[in-house]
């Protein structure tokens, strides 16, 4: 199995198909097999993924206290520095969105282009809509894991979640079952209250070709937040496609088509220009 070590971390990673290099990072309580499920197989590329810190098969869980944006896209970099992967395309969404834009702040000379999916921070620590997760995080330290999932799915919340917005209602019940409990209270505790930039403005200078997709009904995910971070930068084109409470196969096809498509023009514009046609 692929391993890296850093930071007393062992983390690990895959890699799929040949092309460009485009690294994507999973979301809050996430894995690399959901995000290849969402991905699939994108043209020309060489996609490399990985288990964030307290996330899947990556162990032990380190310091807490790390767990921070700066410090995960920290770990992106060190992956790709493993891997000789000096400059790439780099995505994420939700949390991977988040550690994205930390990356590409921090390391934007390394970057040929950012995938936002479904971004849920910005420069705010613990922002409402992600409020659930330390409610998450405090039953699972008082219940364990199986009790903690039967008592939140009995909450008003999750019942009218279910009822409105049944994929994330699905979504968030199956965290119980992705990390150990430990990992689970550490990572859903810090992680919503670090932010991925201490003022959304400085976004304005990020000067980066950028690929914004948002979906409404999805209120883990504000749609108005993703729109708000699109206008913040300079490069972007901002896309909406369904949410997997409208339809899951269209979720992932429109994800696939927009994200291919952007690949594939921003790949061109930033690479050797095309000859001129012989005569």
């Amino acid at each position: 199995m692929p391993y890296f070590r850093h930071d007393d971390i062992e983390f690990y990673f895959e890699e799929h198909g040949h092309g460009q290099p485009f690294i994507f990072s999973h979301g809050l309580g996430g894995d690399l097999d959901q995000v290849l499920e969402l991905v699939g197989d994108l043209p020309a590329t060489r996609l490399i993924v990985y288990d964030n810190r307290a996330h899947g098969r990556t162990k032990p869980l380190g310091d807490p206290a790390k767990l921070t944006f700066e410090v995960m896209a920290n770990d992106m970099a060190a992956l790709l520095d493993h891997l000789n992967v000096s400059r790439t395309f780099v995505g994420g969404v939700s949390m991977g969105a988040g550690i994205s834009l930390a990356f590409g702040s921090k390391y934007p000379q390394r970057v040929k282009g950012l995938v936002l999916s479904r971004p849920a921070w910005l420069d705010a620590a613990n922002p409402p809509h992600l409020s659930v997760f330390p409610v998450i995080s405090k039953l699972v330290e008082e219940l364990g894991l199986e009790q903690a999932r039967r008592t939140f799915e009995q909450t008003p919340f999750y019942k009218t979640l279910r009822k409105d917005y049944p994929a994330s209602a699905e979504s968030l019940s199956g965290l119980f079952a992705s990390q150990s409990s430990e990992a689970l209270v550490a990572s859903f505790q810090a992680i919503p209250a670090s932010v991925p930039s201490d003022s959304l403005d400085r976004f304005c200078a990020l000067d980066i070709a950028s690929l914004v997709l948002a979906n409404r009904n999805d209120p883990i995910h504000p749609f108005e937040l993703a729109e708000a971070l699109a206008n913040k930068l300079p490069g972007s084109r901002f896309h909406e496609f369904p949410s997997k409470s409208e339809s899951l196969i269209e979720h992932y096809r429109q994800f696939r088509h927009l994200v291919a498509e952007f690949l594939g023009t921003t790949h061109s514009l930033s690479g050797n220009p095309p000859a001129l046609p012989a005569y």
